[in-house]
C-alpha cells in the first residue's frame, strides 16, 4: 500500500515537476535575498556612493541570480562578484549617458540624521579612493573576505589585496585625520 501511494505521489510530482520547480527556485532566490540583500546593497552603495543606483544595483544581481540559480555553487562569491559587475556597468553607463542630477540638499524623510553623520565621513572617504582600493576595502571590510577570497574575486593575487588594502588604510587615515582637523 505504501509502495502505490508513493508511485502516485511521484507521479503527481511529475505532473506539476514545472510549478514544483518554480516553488523551488524561488524558495532559493528567497532565502539568498534574506541572508545577502543587505550585503549586496552595503557593497552596491559603496561602489556608486548613491543609494539609488544601489537599489537598481541590488535589484540586477538578484534578477541575475535568479537566472542562474541552478549554477551557483558559492552564493556569496557569485553575489559579490554580480554586484562588483553590476556596479561598473551601472557606472560606465551613468558616465556614457549622464542624467540631470537633483540638488544635493534635498531632505532624505527616511534617514536618521545622527546616524548618517557618524558614517557619513567614513563613506564619502571610502568613495573618493580609486576604484581599485575602494573594491578591496569593500571585500574585506565589508563583505568579510580574507585576502585569498577576495584576490580570486578580484583576479589579483593575495599580495596585491594586501599591498592595495594597507594602501587604501593609509590614505583613508589621511583623509579622515585631515577631515578632524578641518572640523
Amino acid at each position: 500500500m505504501r509502495r502505490a501511494v508513493g508511485r502516485s505521489r511521484v507521479n503527481e510530482m511529475a505532473n506539476c515537476g514545472f510549478l514544483l520547480c518554480a516553488e523551488v527556485e524561488t524558495t532559493t532566490l528567497e532565502s539568498l535575498m534574506r541572508t545577502y540583500a543587505r550585503s549586496v546593497y552595503q557593497q552596491a552603495y559603496l561602489y556608486t556612493g548613491n543609494p539609488v543606483m544601489a537599489d537598481d544595483v541590488t535589484q540586477n544581481v538578484f534578477l541575475a541570480a535568479y537566472r542562474h540559480l541552478g549554477a551557483i555553487r558559492n552564493p556569496k562569491a557569485w553575489l559579490t562578484r554580480a554586484t562588483l559587475n553590476a556596479a561598473r556597468n551601472m557606472l560606465r553607463d551613468l558616465a556614457r549617458h549622464p542624467a540631470a542630477e537633483l540638488p544635493a540638499d534635498l531632505p532624505d524623510a527616511g534617514a536618521d540624521p545622527a546616524a548618517r553623520y557618524e558614517e557619513q565621513d567614513v563613506i564619502e572617504a571610502i568613495l573618493a579612493l580609486p576604484e581599485d582600493l575602494r573594491q578591496v576595502i569593500v571585500l574585506v571590510y565589508y563583505q568579510g573576505s580574507l585576502g585569498r577570497e577576495a584576490g580570486s574575486l578580484l583576479g589579483v593575487p593575495e599580495g596585491t589585496v594586501r599591498s592595495r588594502l594597507a594602501r587604501a588604510r593609509r590614505l583613508l587615515r589621511q583623509r579622515l585625520e585631515e577631515e578632524e582637523g578641518e572640523g
